[in-house]
């Protein structure tokens, strides 16, 4: 359905709103991912800093939270996200390299190309979004933007921990059940432990993989981190001796193989899955009923416009909801929606990621050794870094990752398409590499060097052991969110913002990138407006 914006005139909106309470302060948020979440409760929390009521609605157009669905497409929801400073800068590749990448097929190492969707290369979207990301090729922005990325990114991780630090019994309950891992200096100096703000990152089959690594390191030291090291296989195994295996197989005399290292760098995790529904519940019940909703099933496809004002919303149900509000879209994954709903938007596209998860049923004894399993980290290789959860939870070790891209334009990927079923045996296999003795105990045999094939994959879906997914990162051509002002045809609409375009990065950048779109109308400091000037939602590459 195509999506049109509805204008209505100044006397009916005027009748329209004769009658509505200024009081409370009400915003409607168009996407219930990990954005509108956050959004909704930093409008929570500014009310109660400032003594106002307030009431927000979300609109969500997809289904209520499912335990598991391969046909959802909440994407915060279906991956296992790190929360790091850099993972929003894993997608878009610049100008000629991107040109580069689409001349190879995903399944070719740095390859990003699909042949097997219809309009995934020739759409509008796409060719507008390749032209874009060449032209951005040869702008000299390109290392501010990425240096002030990486800083937004530093400021998201302190403000996880801030969220934490600051919440009440009940939500700090809840981050912990969500499996909160926080990327921060750790509290233990001089020890390496696993979750206290450091995590152990693996890079195999990489030539001058400890390069890479150093490369890592300088970057994190950059920003602060200062308990950066790359370590040795000995030093991996005993601070994580689930890793044991993998060392003894990339490794010989003490040493790494050449293709190999490992780091220790900041970084944590949280289980969205776990997180998303059991948060919207807490802020139902932190703001009431009547002050906070989250509906579901309701498409936004058309805005009522008066003026330079947002006076409503219509929806693919046929019903609107008119009301004086703030607007804030939060689309995600929803390629090129402001564009459809009449707002300036810059050149987007879709890349499509997998997610895979493993829920691994534990005997007795096993559950006993198995206890206080639990790590969290990104294993790398060549055109593949893979975000991974894995802990032992309610008598099952529970391994969950996500990652490796390839360009969609603006089509939805599906999950018997080429990519997916690709990439879900490569992240299978890479499971396998690194945990073989938690694949061993899935499939019951030793698998232990063993090759993954489709056959394991079918085997584990008929026993409810593994679930596959795949979905979209939508992302502007230069790979920055797009925070802010709404425009359409280059004028303000003055009741309106967006947080989206966060790719990678939505988990770990959603309290920054949230922050830094509620500034708008803030002189803020220097980095503020910088960030906001580059997230002008009226960009163009030049």
């Amino acid at each position: 359905m195509k999506m049109k914006a509805i204008y209505i005139g100044i006397s009916l909106a005027s009748l329209l709103f004769a009658n509505e309470p200024l009081d409370p302060h009400k915003t409607v948020i168009v996407g219930g991912g990990i954005v509108g979440a956050v959004e909704s409760y930093y409008s929570y929390l500014d009310a109660q800093e400032k003594g106002e009521k307030i009431e927000v609605v979300v609109y969500e157009k997809g289904p209520s939270f499912p335990e598991l669905s391969s046909s959802n497409t909440n994407t915060s929801y279906n991956i296992f996200p790190s929360l790091t400073t850099d993972e929003i800068l894993s997608v878009v590749p610049r100008g000629s390299e991107l040109i580069e990448k689409l001349t190879f097929l995903f399944s070719e190492p740095g390859g990003i190309r699909v042949d097997d969707a219809i309009g995934v290369n020739d759409s509008e979207a796409a060719t507008d979004f390749v032209r874009a990301v060449e032209i951005y090729g040869n702008d000299p922005t390109h290392d501010d933007r990425t240096k002030n990325l990486l800083m937004l990114g530093r400021m998201s991780m302190d403000m996880w921990q801030d969220l934490y630090d600051r919440a009440d019994d009940e939500l700090k309950k809840l981050l912990e059940e969500s499996n909160f891992n926080p990327c921060r200096d750790p509290l233990l100096k001089g020890e390496r432990v696993l979750h206290d703000g450091y995590r152990i990152d693996l890079i195999y089959e990489v030539a001058n993989a400890e390069s890479r690594a150093q490369g890592m390191k300088e970057t994190y030291e950059g920003l602060g981190y200062d308990q950066c090291k790359i370590l040795t296989p000995g030093e991996v195994a005993s601070i994580d001796p689930s890793l044991a295996d993998f060392c003894a197989e990339h490794s010989e005399m003490g040493q790494w193989n050449s293709d190999c290292s490992a780091l220790w760098r900041p970084g944590g995790c949280i289980s969205t899955r776990v997180f998303l529904p059991k948060f919207y519940d807490y802020l139902k019940k932190i703001m009431g009923q009547d002050s906070f909703s989250i509906q579901f099933n309701k498409e936004v496809a058309g805005v009522v416009v008066d003026s330079d004002k947002i006076a409503g919303l219509t929806f693919k149900d046929g019903t609107v909801d008119l009301a004086e509000a703030d607007y804030v879209f939060c689309p995600g994954e929803s390629v090129g929606t402001l564009k459809k709903l009449g707002f300036d938007e810059p050149a987007y596209a879709g890349f499509a990621g997998p997610s895979l998860t493993l829920s691994i049923p534990l005997t007795p004894e096993q559950s006993e050794k198995y206890k206080t399993f639990g790590h969290c980290m990104e294993v790398h290789k060549v055109g593949i870094v893979l975000a991974w959860q894995a802990r032992f939870h309610e008598d099952q070790i529970i391994i969950g990752v996500a990652g490796t891209k390839a360009f969609y334009g603006d089509q939805q990927p599906l999950i018997d398409q080429n990519f997916a079923t690709n990439r879900h045996l490569v992240q299978l296999n890479m499971v396998n590499d690194v945990l073989p003795e938690m694949v061993s105990i899935a499939l019951g045999i030793d698998t232990k060097g063993l090759p993954m094939t489709h056959d394991h994959i079918a085997f584990l879906e008929s026993q409810g052991i593994l679930n596959r997914w795949v979905g979209r990162r939508a992302v502007a051509y230069d790979g920055f969110p797009t925070l802010g002002a709404l425009y359409r045809q280059g004028e303000k609409v003055q009741n309106g913002r967006c947080t989206t375009h966060l790719g990678s990065g939505g988990v770990s950048f959603a309290p920054a990138a949230v922050k830094m779109s509620r500034s708008l109308n803030q002189l803020g400091d220097d980095f503020t407006q910088k960030i906001l000037q580059y997230a002008d939602s009226r960009r163009q590459p030049k």
